[in-house]
């Protein structure tokens, strides 16, 4: 089973994908905001912590065309590795939104740890060619359902990768009780499935690209179709008490963010041309090939939920747990 994949015609051409990026797709939830600095802004200066991955590609574009500038604010962003590690820093100050957050351990970080995060932006959702299941040819894994009692690798356990897995694999009528998750990081995994170490990998882009074409593997199912289509990856968090005391501040950013995630979400050719900026290793011919989905440009509670719901389902969160109070309007 293939999945149609855009600019696959020049895949041939490229040897590889820098392993440091981490791709997800995206979906729009509104259009562009123009941003005004007319409210009086408690703060202009702001550090951001962010992910070096396709999911952050709104925010660099609005610091590429002025976009923080002319709402009036100063924004330095800080790299970071992990996103959940830069909690610490949100709660002493040191950094104000952390960006290209995966919602799933940020939910669960603040309903086990209380620690009273806000969704400042939606990041970006799933699509088709960004969350996938591949096998090694040969092996009989063709479809979903040769995937029951198999081992499939993830990057991390009990998290985005395993709830859309579980949810895809239902949906194929498999029970996904009987898939045993293997944790190995992604630039790992094709080595793993090499070695026959796991029967399957779930992996993202950019790795989809380079285990297709350094090990010939091949796609088994899309983990973003069907209930799962354009399901919220992540997002922008900041905490309670910054956005009380800097809400001004918070607007601006948030309207000026939006109109880079509008850029993002209309003009392929701009974040292709700004990703080799912030991802170390990345190429243009390589950018040229990243899959990409859509850019929300606003907070939407409904879509949000669904995150919320495969977490329940997931034992992650209780039944009554909302976004709602979780969002920053």
């Amino acid at each position: 089973m293939r999945f149609t994949r855009a600019g696959r015609a020049s895949l041939a051409a490229v040897s590889g994908l820098a392993v440091a990026v981490l791709a997800a797709a995206c979906t729009s939830s509104g259009s562009s905001t123009t941003t005004t600095a007319t409210a009086h802004l408690e703060k202009t200066n702001l550090v951001i912590g962010s992910l070096p991955v396709v999911d952050t590609a709104g925010l660099f574009l609005a610091e590429q065309n002025g976009y923080f500038q002319q709402a009036g604010l100063n924004v330095k962003i800080e790299p970071i590795a992990v996103s959940t590690q830069a909690i610490p820093d949100l709660e002493k100050g040191t950094v104000d939104v952390v960006a290209g957050a995966n919602y799933v351990s940020f939910f669960q970080a603040d309903e086990t740890k209380h620690l009273n995060l806000k969704v400042v932006a939606d990041g970006q959702s799933c699509a088709p060619d960004t969350f996938e299941v591949l096998s090694l040819p040969g092996t009989g894994i063709n479809s979903a359902k040769d995937l029951a009692h198999k081992r499939i690798a993830v990057n991390v356990k009990a998290n985005i990768q395993t709830l859309l897995t579980n949810t895809a694999l239902q949906t194929a009528g498999v029970n996904s009780a009987s898939v045993t998750y293997v944790q190995v990081p992604f630039p790992k995994m094709g080595a793993a499935l090499k070695a026959h170490q796991v029967d399957a990998i779930s992996v993202v882009e950019p790795f989809i690209t380079e285990n297709e074409l350094g090990l010939g593997a091949q796609p088994v199912m899309s983990t973003c179709i069907g209930p799962t289509a354009t399901f919220p990856i992540s997002g922008y968090f900041s905490t309670s008490t910054f956005l009380q005391k800097y809400p001004n501040t918070a607007h601006a950013f948030q309207q000026a963010l939006n109109r880079g995630q509008a850029l993002a979400d209309s003009s392929r050719s701009d974040v292709e041309e700004i990703m080799p900026h912030y991802i170390k290793g990345l190429t243009p011919n390589q950018a040229a090939v990243v899959n990409l989905g859509q850019f929300p440009t606003s907070l939407d509670q409904t879509h949000l939920q669904r995150v919320a719901s495969a977490m329940f389902s997931g034992h992650l969160v209780p039944a009554n747990f909302s976004v709602g109070p979780l969002l920053f309007h």
